[in-house]
């Protein structure tokens, strides 16, 4: 869900190395081909209206399109339709990750921001969760492969990361 920490999963991950292709920056994109308003409301049209016209795993082939074969970090899954897609084009490699805190904690994160789309009233951050929960994200949560709890500091969730990432050999595949 938007403020959990996935993007935070996606940054440290970077700082390591590992190459993250982040599936909202394709979305914001074609707003802007639109030239469209960057805000929330817009880039779920957009998000959805793509989906209703080219098939709603539409945005994880165009992400898979970003791969160059190395293992990366996928920023932004929201359906069932894009992991199922991501399983069949990356077969046993695809590892689907979770990152969930609570609803207050996510909220006040994403007042934190300094992004166009971020919802700053209750009534829209509920809109939000409603809308990506209406596109199967919680279906995603809870098929993922991993999940991480992330309820305290950065420091802590990155240690969480190093530790998924060091359990799955994702830094060190030969091993």
């Amino acid at each position: 869900m938007a403020g959990a920490g996935k993007t935070e999963f996606a940054q440290h991950c970077k700082s390591l190395g590992i190459p993250v292709v982040q599936m909202g920056d394709l979305v914001r994109e074609r707003v802007r081909e639109y030239g469209l308003e960057m805000t929330g409301r817009n880039i779920a049209r957009v998000a959805n209206v793509e989906r209703l016209k080219h098939g709603s795993d539409v945005w994880a082939r165009h992400t898979s399109a970003r791969v160059d074969g190395t293992s990366t970090v996928i920023d932004g899954t929201r359906s069932e339709a894009e992991v199922a897609y991501f399983r069949r084009h990356f077969g046993r490699d695809a590892m689907v990750v979770a990152v969930y805190a609570s609803a207050p904690i996510r909220f006040s994160r994403l007042k934190s921001r300094n992004r166009e789309d971020v919802p700053m009233t209750p009534g829209e951050f509920e809109e939000r969760d409603r809308r990506e929960l209406g596109w199967g994200l919680g279906n995603v949560i809870a098929l993922s492969d991993r999940a991480i709890g992330n309820e305290g500091s950065i420091r802590e969730l990155r240690q969480k990361i190093n530790e998924l990432l060091e359990e799955s050999k994702f830094l060190n595949p030969q091993d």
